[in-house]
């Protein structure tokens, strides 16, 4: 990735307040390849809000940013790569990569739509000359600027150039200029190359990761590195289509049946997005709705260490795009992969019912334990209580537990979902829950493999069962004691040996990285769920990104609509990085303010009492 940092960024985390003021008015377009870079000065001072005027400045930051992103390099490498398989070659562009991808942030930054036609008269005519030698631009015709042939020359260089970009990480190419019938549709269908798709939305994925993780460097050190691990809260919001036309699978060849020998003006207009689904959600007057369009896969950034605090801004850590409702597993596997390249350990990731309580082991829960990452979810009413076992132990909400612990307390999240006991009891009955969790005997070995043992074993027994002899009398009272009616009619491994081994996957589909149903777990699950829902209204704000309006992303296609997605998810990030920094600093102002009248106020009554004394001492004495 290439390093090019402008030094009117925010410098290293050891600066003084003076010195971050000082950086934070600076306007210099030095390089600085001695750290990541920050936010400019404009954006920490105006809360990522820039005028609607390009400065040169403004165009030479969004220069930088796109180089810290290292796609160029890979898109280059791919035009190459796809070359060499047709054999094709063109001339050089006049509009490159790299300025419409500049011009993207550009517009991004001013909160205007992403179409070509404001792309074009960016290029045309919102650029300073020396922005325009930067981004090797050529000049518009002098005298002709408003002209309707210039205006028309720009437009079709600029859409050229977007679509050239496009091409390379495309996954479902097709005509969508005009409307098809249902019989092109599914020619259109039958002609896709699933092998490709496969590879260019990789080539599409790498984009996004490579746009997310610019942003994510752009914070000061002490901000990426506020935690050790990398949590994440993971979540999917439709994007709509620009058309929104769609059609059934189902009824597609009934359609194209009752096409046959009828007059083709007459038949009816089959979708422009071929390659999308079906969303349902709420419309405004709260009924169900379908829309035609994709699914955004996010992930955000969340902390488990301290979850009701705001250690860091809460950005977009990785984000793809899929069709409604298939890949859902497979999408958060590549968000948390991605989040990986934060260099941060993998730690917690937090979903709701559509993941982890909904997916086949083999597809989401092995996966993630490979990455390393550990769930936190919540469960449908089916996955509470018991769900199976190993060696005699029971599975329940994300532990292993004795068999013989009683029934009430296997029950309580049923119970409770249920409405048989009241939320006290509930939090009662997960507290008492914790004496009958098997406990490990020593750390996982390099299979994952781990011997666990009975709550009733070892030096410091949690429970007293009369399977188990107590060493040296050691009874407490205060400790849970089995039931001779809870112990199983044939006691298994876990109760009649030390210890039993488990292999990396037993119990998989359950393990949970807080108790579920207790505080820490809702704590948790709270901030994330809170986290992630604050990033989708953020990012949908019809005054920044609105990122939910398809009039302001009017391209067609599954890639473009990631592209657009990709920059908007861009520029939240900076925003919301910016707003953290601006009132980071006046936190600071304000506490040196507050130690500097403290530290006067002691030394003006220091000097007062040192008067005082020395009136004293030369008082007459009467």
């Amino acid at each position: 990735m290439t390093n090019n940092r402008f030094t009117d960024n925010l410098n290293s985390d050891t600066n003084s307040l003076a010195n971050l003021m000082t950086t934070m008015t600076a306007d210099s377009t030095t390089p600085d390849t001695t750290d990541y870079g920050r936010m400019s000065a404009s954006e920490v001072n105006s809360g990522g809000r820039i005028d609607h005027v390009f400065t040169s400045q403004q165009v030479a930051l969004a220069h930088s940013r796109v180089l810290q992103t290292g796609i160029l390099d890979k898109l280059n490498a791919w035009r190459s790569e796809d070359a060499q398989v047709t054999g094709a070659s063109a001339r050089p562009a006049l509009i490159s990569d790299h300025a419409i991808l500049v011009g993207l942030l550009l517009i991004a930054s001013e909160h205007g739509p992403l179409q070509i036609s404001s792309l074009a008269l960016v290029f045309q005519h919102r650029l300073p000359a020396e922005s325009r030698t930067l981004l090797c631009l050529p000049d518009a015709a002098p005298g002709f600027a408003g002209h309707a042939r210039e205006v028309k020359r720009w437009m079709g260089r600029t859409h050229r150039a977007f679509h050239r970009m496009l091409s390379l990480m495309d996954p479902f190419p097709q005509e969508r200029n005009t409307s098809s019938t249902y019989t092109e549709v599914q020619a259109v269908l039958d002609a896709h190359d699933a092998d490709r798709e496969k590879k260019m939305k990789a080539r599409l994925d790498e984009f996004t990761e490579g746009f997310l993780h610019m942003t994510f460097m752009q914070q000061p050190r002490h901000l990426r590195q506020a935690t050790s691990r990398i949590d994440l809260a993971i979540e999917q919001t439709f994007i709509a289509s620009p058309t929104t036309g769609g059609f059934s699978k189902k009824t597609l060849a009934k359609k194209v049946a009752d096409e046959i020998g009828t007059n083709p003006l007459l038949r009816q207009p089959a979708p422009v997005d071929v390659f999308a689904g079906w969303w349902l959600g709420r419309a405004h007057n709260g009924r169900s709705d379908f829309r035609w369009g994709w699914a955004a896969n996010i992930a955000v950034r969340v902390d488990s260490e301290h979850p009701g605090e705001s250690q860091f801004p809460k950005l977009a850590i990785s984000a793809t795009l899929s069709m409604p409702n298939i890949g859902v597993a497979e999408e958060a596997v590549s968000l948390m992969r991605s989040a990986l390249s934060t260099g941060l350990a993998p730690g917690i990731t937090d979903a709701d019912k559509a993941y982890f309580a909904n997916s086949p082991v083999e597809r989401l829960h092995e996966p993630t334990f490979n990455l390393g990452f550990t769930p936190s979810t919540d469960y449908r009413v089916e996955r509470l209580g018991v769900q199976g076992g190993q060696f005699g132990s029971t599975f329940i909400e994300g532990k292993a537990y004795c068999p013989s612990m009683p029934t009430t307390l296997q029950d309580a999240s049923r119970d409770h979902v249920n409405g048989t006991i009241d939320p006290d009891t509930y939090q009662r009955r997960i507290q008492q829950r914790v004496h009958f969790e098997l406990r490990p005997k020593g750390k996982p070995d390099d299979q994952g493999r781990v011997r666990m043992m009975c709550p009733a074993v070892g030096a410091s027994p949690a429970v007293t069962c009369p399977l188990r002899d107590i060493p040296g009398g050691n009874v407490r009272s205060n400790r849970p004691r089995v039931d001779e009616d809870d112990l199983p009619n044939f006691p298994d491994k876990i109760c009649t040996q030390k210890s039993v081994t488990f292999d990396k996957y037993d119990g998989l589909r359950e393990r949970q990285a807080f108790t579920y149903g207790s505080p820490e777990w809702q704590e948790f699950h709270t901030h994330s769920r809170n986290s992630v829902e604050s990033l989708n209204a953020g990012v949908k704000n019809p005054v920044f990104e609105s990122l939910d309006d398809a009039s302001r992303r009017t391209v067609r296609g599954f890639a473009a609509a990631q592209v657009f997605v990709t920059i908007l998810l861009t520029n939240y990030n900076l925003r919301t990085i910016a707003a953290y920094l601006r009132v980071e600093i006046q936190d600071q102002a304000s506490n040196t303010v507050a130690v500097e009248t403290t530290t006067n106020a002691r030394r003006g009554n220091r000097q007062r009492a040192a008067r005082c004394t020395r009136e004293e001492g030369a008082a007459p004495t009467t």
